[in-house]
């Protein structure tokens, strides 16, 4: 699959770097407090959990401590990734990371017996989102929850001045990074996001605006074949 490496021509260690400093602003006490009004009541006390795109383990390793008798799954096709998450603590939770290529292999997991499955700013690198799509709404239990944050399209102006202004790269960097990764990070509308989350079967509780380019759902499987 196309990872953010290929695409923006970085290293998996200055993507994990990036990932870890980044880390608390992208799920800080914000993101937690929408997480426990929208996400959390559709969870059981010990949820089945997996983050597809998982990265650094970061976001596993405090769903832990919300859930410290949770079942965590990680999975991520750089093994840097994998391998710093492999060293987080994770206290009586179950953790367990892997690379791992949804796009050519199936989840381990078997049918309806997962709980949440996560998935931040990946979805847009795929070629073929609904065989991905289709083997999350697989593993999902009927009461299960999805939830997708990822990027949403802009004009070009505003995404490279971003990347300038927020994420702090130079010039330099964001001429030879940005128009590399303008094309996939701004690749759906909202809309377009609705439409293929409807088309996989899945019901959209919850949407809204998150962060300054990113859009959050909360979905659960829908009855029926999708």
């Amino acid at each position: 699959m196309p990872t953010h490496q290929s695409l923006g021509g970085a290293s998996d260690e200055e993507l994990l770097d990036r990932m870890v400093k980044t880390y608390p602003e992208r799920f800080g006490g914000e993101f937690w407090t929408l997480f426990a009004s929208r996400v959390a009541p559709h969870l059981p006390p010990r949820p089945v959990t997996i983050d597809i795109g998982c990265g650094p383990g970061l976001f596993l390793r405090d769903f832990a401590t919300r859930y410290p008798e949770a079942r965590l799954f990680g999975y991520d096709v750089t093994p840097a990734m994998v391998a710093y998450a492999r060293r987080l603590s994770f206290a009586a939770a179950s953790a367990e990371f892997a690379v791992h290529d949804v796009t050519t292999h199936p989840l381990p997991q078997p049918a309806g017996s997962v709980d949440l499955v996560v998935m931040s700013s990946v979805l847009h690198v795929l070629d073929e989102p609904f065989p991905v799509l289709a083997e999350i709404r697989r593993v999902l239990a009927s009461n299960g929850a999805f939830l997708l944050i990822d990027w949403i399209r802009q004009p070009l102006q505003k995404y490279l001045a971003w990347r300038r202004d927020t994420v702090g790269e130079s010039e330099a960097e964001t001429q030879r990074r940005g128009f590399r990764l303008f094309p996939a990070q701004n690749k759906y509308t909202t809309e377009d996001w609705r439409w293929l989350l409807a088309e996989a079967g899945f019901g959209i509780r919850h949407q809204e605006p998150w962060r300054p380019l990113h859009h959050v759902f909360v979905t659960t499987p829908t009855q029926g074949p999708a």
